[in-house]
């Protein structure tokens, strides 16, 4: 897997921007905040920042039971074609872990790889929010 073969859709930044009017909501006074948020959300830069690695000293069963830990059961089920299995989920990154990132894994069996892409909202104060989350599932899978 190359680093250009990351599923890449319109839905990352929808949610990404869902999310961030969420915290807008719980933030201020009987949710004002939400419409705020949202509408600011949906006008800030997405970054990206992906990595593969190679698993191939990996078990992948339980290679997948622990991306199911690090994603929760916020995450989407797992799709599969062929030999590659595809998880999106959000975790907390950023400054105290609350700038959502949208990750993207993708496990190929046939090639020993773990695909990481993660996808975040920066506004004035860069936090490296997507690098931040690839380094983080990088760190709780040991790899």
């Amino acid at each position: 897997m190359s680093d250009d073969q990351f599923p890449v859709d319109d839905e990352v930044d929808s949610v990404l921007a869902a999310q961030l009017a969420e915290l807008g909501a719980r933030t201020t006074v009987f949710g004002a905040g939400r419409l705020g948020a949202g509408w600011t959300a949906k006008r800030l830069k997405t970054e990206t920042s992906q990595t593969v690695l190679d698993v191939s000293g990996r078990d992948a069963e339980s290679l997948t039971t622990e991306i199911g830990q690090v994603l929760g059961a916020a995450a989407s089920s797992a799709q599969q074609e062929d030999s590659q299995t595809v998880w999106r989920g959000i975790v907390g990154s950023g400054f105290a872990s609350m700038n959502p990132a949208y990750v993207i894994i993708v496990l190929d069996r046939q090639a020993a790889t773990l695909g990481i892409a993660a996808h975040a909202k920066e506004g004035l104060i860069r936090q490296r929010t997507a690098q931040k989350a690839v380094s983080r599932v990088r760190e709780t899978l040991g790899l």
